[in-house]
């Protein structure tokens, strides 16, 4: 039974969604279905139960945040230790420009002394661009490059990474992929006749991408025929017994929420592995070293490596044989610890890299 209703709000709501191009990597089938959803919702004739599912997809079952909160503080602090104190200082005076300062950066009371309360801002700015989704500040294709990682069987139209800077480009450009933003925010940051505010804004955006471009995940998916025709939005779509899904646990190697003592012990942990500490450094240093490709090549790496290993691919290419959604996968012990480790790894080269990029912002 078809249940009548009144169209108003539903209607306003969806009538409100912008639905975009679809790029290569996404079916043009897609948007087609989007416009005729969209027409039965204002039209009145969708049935309640359709308007309820899209609803639940709408609000629940959306991409996840790269590092989660408590990963991005932490990347952000390692980063900001490496300045001198006059740069801290500087950032310090920029970040209190940031147009959303006196909404978003309200230090919590629980937070006491005058370097714990910077260690929290910066932390805080890494974190913010996840903060501000949903909002006008909100650049959902700057978080991940559409490339493909891995590609199984015969797939058609396989995405190539976003590898041309936009030199026209600015904070205002939602099209952006991770390494265009990177580029444009750096540029940002670093032109000291770009207003306070705007540095502001591309100096969070830099303390989060950073991070975003170190985590395996955002460096592209895995496209595999029958079952990832259009891959697997960074492994969003690959269900984990540990977590809703495979990207999600990658998310939470470092953290998840906020803790001020869990940041330092992780920091500690991540500083005491001096090998990787002083490699990250030099690599930081190296004539690439702060190319954004140059990051997001070593994450496809070791998305190769550690995110799509065998026992994630064998549940993948059931699936691809069955014709149906992948299983939900039990990771392994020997797994999440190579993951944990790789977590830590990145963390660190992403640390150095930022805090040489945040130095170049204040030249």
């Amino acid at each position: 039974m078809t249940h009548r209703y009144e169209p108003s709000f539903v209607g306003t709501f969806v009538h409100s969604l912008n639905i975009p191009s679809l790029s290569s990597g996404m079916t043009c089938r897609l948007s087609r279905q989007l416009q005729l959803f969209r027409r039965d919702v204002l039209s009145g004739e969708c049935p309640l139960r359709m308007i309820v599912a899209f609803l639940i997809t709408c609000f629940i079952a959306q991409p996840c945040l790269a590092w989660s909160e408590g990963g991005h503080h932490l990347i952000a602090v390692l980063a900001y230790e490496l300045l001198t104190e006059s740069q801290q200082e500087q950032i310090q005076t920029i970040l209190a420009s940031h147009p959303r300062f006196a909404e978003d950066f309200v230090v919590p009371e629980k937070i006491s002394g005058a370097k714990e309360k910077c260690l929290w801002l910066i932390g805080r700015a890494g974190h913010w661009p996840d903060i501000a989704r949903k909002t006008k500040w909100d650049c959902p294709n700057w978080h991940y490059e559409v490339a493909a990682t891995l590609v199984i069987g015969e797939v058609k139209n396989v995405p190539s990474i976003s590898s041309t800077v936009q030199v026209s480009a600015n904070l205002n450009s939602k099209s952006l992929h991770i390494f265009q933003a990177i580029e444009m925010c750096r540029r940002v940051a670093k032109d000291r006749s770009s207003s306070d505010s705007d540095r502001a804004l591309a100096i969070c955006w830099l303390a989060h991408l950073v991070g975003d471009a170190h985590q395996p995940c955002h460096a592209g998916s895995l496209f595999v025929e029958g079952v990832f025709p259009d891959g697997d939005r960074g492994a969003n779509l690959i269900p984990t017994k540990q977590s809703q899904n495979l990207h999600k646990l990658w998310d939470g190697l470092l953290g998840s929420n906020f803790n001020a003592g869990d940041v330092r012990r992780r920091a500690n942990s991540i500083t005491s592995e001096v090998k990787i500490w002083n490699e990250a450094s030099e690599t930081a240093k190296n004539p690439n070293g702060l190319n954004p490709l140059t990051w997001l090549t070593e994450s496809s790496e070791y998305a190769k490596s550690h995110v799509y290993t065998p026992e994630v691919l064998t549940a993948v290419e059931a699936a691809a044989r069955r014709g149906q959604k992948v299983e939900t996968v039990h990771l392994s012990e020997e797994y999440l610890k190579a993951a944990g480790e790789v977590a830590r790894v990145r963390a660190a080269f992403a640390a150095q890299r930022l805090s040489e990029i945040l130095a170049e912002s204040l030249r």
